[in-house]
């Protein structure tokens, strides 16, 4: 006998649908893409969407959650790299992914869905770039300035045209000075 769409897994649905949501929000932008195009390139009903999320700022969040923690479970298999290493391979990956930061910071005053993931995120990105700085033998306390800092310079990567060079010298100070 034939499955029915209800008998698949919900986690399995859930990627099905923030893998088409973010495809449709990075190739098309995020305002330009409703909740019916997501179904649509998802398979699924329009009104499947609903039951998995309350509205497109909880979709956005659900789809950023995910390219964060894919990214993380790859960062993981790199600690014993260089920190210059594992920051620029770090911020290309977020690169990937840049019309969705923008998405982020535009929304920000108008959603405290997405307002709360954001800082939910500086919170994360802070400790990961401490714990990792303490790691490679940076003192705490300059790990803590370095890692704030360096949150709104890695923001400012993502969100400004730069040169290839200045990508270089700006990940070797997050680095602190660190060649690799």
């Amino acid at each position: 006998m034939a499955r029915t769409k209800r008998d698949v897994d919900p986690e399995v649905k859930r990627k099905q649908i923030e893998e088409a949501a973010c495809a449709l929000f990075v190739a098309e932008g995020y305002e330009a893409t409703s909740m019916a195009a997501v179904a649509k390139a998802a398979g699924v009903a329009p009104n499947t969407l609903y039951w998995y999320y309350a509205n497109k700022d909880d979709l956005l969040v659900a789809t950023l959650d995910r390219l964060v923690q894919r990214a993380l479970a790859q960062h993981a298999g790199m600690l014993d790299q260089p920190l210059r290493t594992q920051m620029s391979w770090l911020i290309k990956e977020f690169q990937q992914a840049s019309k969705l930061i923008s998405t982020v910071h535009s929304r920000l005053d108008r959603s405290d869905t997405i307002r709360a993931w954001h800082e939910r995120f500086h919170d994360m990105l802070d400790h990961m770039l401490v714990h990792t700085m303490v790691a490679k033998g940076m003192s705490r306390a300059k790990a803590a300035m370095m890692a704030t800092m360096g949150t709104y310079v890695v923001e400012g990567l993502l969100s400004h045209p730069h040169t290839a060079q200045q990508f270089d010298h700006v990940v070797s100070w997050l680095a602190g000075g660190e060649r690799g």
